[in-house]
């Protein structure tokens, strides 16, 4: 692929230069890298004009116009054969601007045969800079100690002399030294690159076996090739004279969670945009799903950049999902086989199911692939490997039932559905989310409760919790914070025990750059990473902190079905979470009272009664009570009636007439064959409620 963005608004930039242009000792080569003209750039020494690849743009730069380069493609190509002759001693400097740093050793500047010939001058992963170049056939390096700040102006600059070796300069300063004697063995007929490698080139850190495309990711600007090696002086007299005349134009990406909208509950279609450069490489308009509420500011997202898994939004914007089927395989080749490795979401897709006042249903199918594409468990006679499906049904008052339906053909082996992942974005650090002396709270149906800060110790993710605990707030510095409700029945878990069970991730030594697990190989790339330790807040990321485990709701020959409760709140102990924990597993009975309507059943995979028709008295009133006490407490009723038909419904609570409004809400959910009313009613209660409906106009 290679395709060029170039605005008009390059050409003005050069016009417009804040600064002058100085002469700098006549280099050998010198792209301004103002302006962009039919797919090319031009050098000034040469007069060539050199192609541009990828997606590049140009903008404001140190002096005129700068090269954006968009972490993926670009790239300026200077044919091998009109390169500049390097043999002996050179100078390579630049500006730049670094909006994240990259995968690996990224070039600013590359003449080489992979580490057998000819030059690379650029950064790493860390933001480290390098000159590196074959001397009598052997690759050297120098590296720098100081890393480049990100989002910032630098000067950077390296030379060599085969009398003296290799001297790298950051803003004018000394930055590195090898000191060596020897000629450089050149690579005349490979290409000069600007902003990318020849080749893939390997992801530094854990996945540093495996080779990847990418591109510099921020802006280059006045890059030279000098003919000598340049002294300390000459080098801090050309950081000294040039000057940017304001910050780069670079800013830090939001994930997206739709637009800002007037207090209104409802699950919607809604094309989320994050980057210019990451829209750009992706292939497809969508669909990504928001649902918002009227009750509080936060929001439920399905982005295709997080491969639609479902996500809890805080009034503050942070993130948070509790994870999704994770088989582990091969981690050691393929890593872990879960959706958070399906980059480009290829087998992955949301739908709304359902879309009332009264509630939504938001599905999501999915299959645990690696980084390869590749499921896990293929059945060799029929060719399915694992797949998953989740239901979250979910009500205005910010609680949704969790329902994850795994398919596979081997569940004796490891397997993980729910963990709790705090999604950061760029910028963001998991110290500007968690706080280390409060990461969650626990509790159990018997009342027992614990707050947990981070563990030091060992690394682990099994540092106990509360026995049997199936109530959790994480707190991520929100006044709402996510909550999670296992299931509590018996049997055996996903970690062999019985019944619901919740460990916290804790200990020392995750990272050199945080106290926590902090990754960036998830969300939103798209290289084949496994897993990747991050090193500075430049790229979406995430962390962890505690690991869920209960009984199956429902087993089959070929699924596994798990439910849990899911949501946000502002309380502040989830022991305030037992009345809806009760509600939801031990509910009261409701008894049908009178009306052509069959005795209700309890479903807590859509957290509603149901109840049936058996009549065709379209004019039929439904009346019920609810036996409501302590132990088996109504948080917020949900009513399904199936085959009621579209009449609209008026509703009395204990003999009081209840308008439409925020407190009754309602909803048709229509079938081929028919038409299913569905109620949500805020109500709280621990004595028996009489509940009345009628078609509208008969009561």
């Amino acid at each position: 692929m290679r395709y060029v963005v170039a605005t008009a608004c390059c050409f003005a930039i050069a016009a417009i230069a804040g600064a002058a242009r100085p002469d700098q000792e006549s280099p050998v080569a010198w792209w301004p890298l103002d302006e962009i003209r039919s797919g090319a750039t031009r050098e000034t020494v040469g007069k060539i004009e050199d192609p541009v690849a990828g997606r590049a743009n140009c903008v404001p730069g140190v002096v005129g116009g700068a090269l954006e380069c968009d972490g993926f493609t670009s790239r300026v190509v200077r044919e091998a054969k009109r390169a500049p002759g390097l043999d002996r001693a050179f100078t390579v400097e630049a500006w730049v601007a670094v909006q994240a740093y990259p995968w690996g050793w990224c070039p600013i500047v590359s003449q080489r045969e992979a580490h057998r010939r000819g030059y690379f001058f650029g950064i790493d992963a860390e933001g480290h800079v390098g000159l590196h170049l074959a001397v009598d056939g052997t690759w050297q390096a120098c590296t720098s100690e100081k890393r480049l700040p990100l989002l910032q102006w630098a000067h950077v600059g390296g030379t060599f002399d085969p009398a003296g070796g290799i001297r790298l300069y950051v803003n004018g300063e000394p930055a590195g030294t090898l000191d060596l004697h020897g000629k450089m063995t050149p690579a005349p007929e490979v290409d000069l690159l600007i902003g990318a490698n020849h080749e893939k080139e390997p992801a530094m850190f854990e996945t540093a076996s495996m080779p990847i495309h990418f591109s510099f990711d921020g802006l280059l600007d006045e890059v030279k090739i000098h003919g000598r090696a340049l002294s300390a002086g000459e080098i801090q007299k050309g950081y000294e004279t040039v000057r940017p005349a304001g910050p780069p134009p670079l800013t830090l990406a939001r994930l997206p969670s739709g637009p800002e909208c007037p207090n209104r509950f409802g699950a919607f279609y809604v094309p989320l945009k994050y980057r210019e450069a990451w829209d750009a490489v992706w292939r497809g308009t969508g669909p990504d799903v928001v649902v918002t509420f009227d009750k509080a500011p936060f929001r439920f997202v399905s982005w295709k950049g997080i491969s639609y898994a479902p996500c809890w939004v805080t009034e503050k914007g942070n993130w948070f999902t509790n994870e999704f089927m994770e088989r582990g395989v091969d981690r050691g080749k393929r890593g872990c086989t879960e959706s958070m490795s399906d980059k480009r979401a290829r087998f992955s897709h949301v739908k709304i199911l359902e879309e009332s006042d009264a509630r939504a249903v938001v599905y999501w199918r999915h299959s645990p692939v690696d980084v390869f594409y590749e499921p896990p468990y293929v059945d060799e006679v029929t060719g399915w490997g694992d797949w998953c499906e989740e239901y979250h049904t979910i009500y205005p008052d910010g609680v949704a039932v969790r329902k994850v339906v795994m398919f596979s053909g081997n569940f004796e082996a490891w397997h993980e559905w729910c963990q709790s992942l705090e999604i950061l974005h760029p910028g963001q650090r998991p110290e500007d989310v968690l706080d280390g002396e409060r990461i969650m709270a626990v509790a159990n149906m018997e009342g027992k409760s614990e707050t947990y800060g981070w563990s030091p110790g060992e690394k682990s993710y099994r540092h106990p919790a509360l026995a049997a605990a199936n109530v959790q707030i994480t707190y991520l510095k929100s006044k709402f914070n996510p909550f999670l409700i296992l299931d509590d029945r018996p049997g055996k878990n996903d970690a062999g025990g019985d019944g619901p069970a919740i460990t916290r991730v804790g200990g020392d030594g995750w990272s050199r750059y945080s106290r926590f697990p902090w990754r960036n190989h998830w969300p939103v790339t798209q290289p084949p990473l496994v897993g990747r330790y991050a090193v500075a807040a430049d790229r979406p990321a995430h962390t962890y902190t505690a690991t869920q485990y209960s009984a199956p709701y429902a087993v089959t020959d070929h699924s596994m079905t798990k439910i849990m409760l899911c949501g946000m709140t502002e309380r502040e102990s989830p022991l305030d979470l037992l009345p809806l924990a009760r509600s939801w597993l031990r509910p009261p009975e409701l008894e049908v009272v009178a009306g052509p309507f069959e005795s209700c059943v309890y479903d807590p995979t859509e957290r509603a009664y149901v109840v049936a028709r058996t009549g065709k008295d379209a004019a039929a009133s439904l009346e019920c009570t609810i036996h409501a006490d302590e132990d088996r407490p109504l948080v917020n009723l949900a009513l399904v009636v199936v085959d009621w038909g579209d009449s609209p419904v008026d509703l009395h609570i204990d003999g009081r007439a209840v308008p439409r409004g925020k407190a009754f809400r309602v909803g048709y959910r229509r079938r081929p064959d028919g038409t299913d009313l569905v109620v949500w009613i805020e109500l709280k209660a621990t004595r028996n409620v009489q509940v009345a409906m009628a078609p509208g106009g008969n009561m």
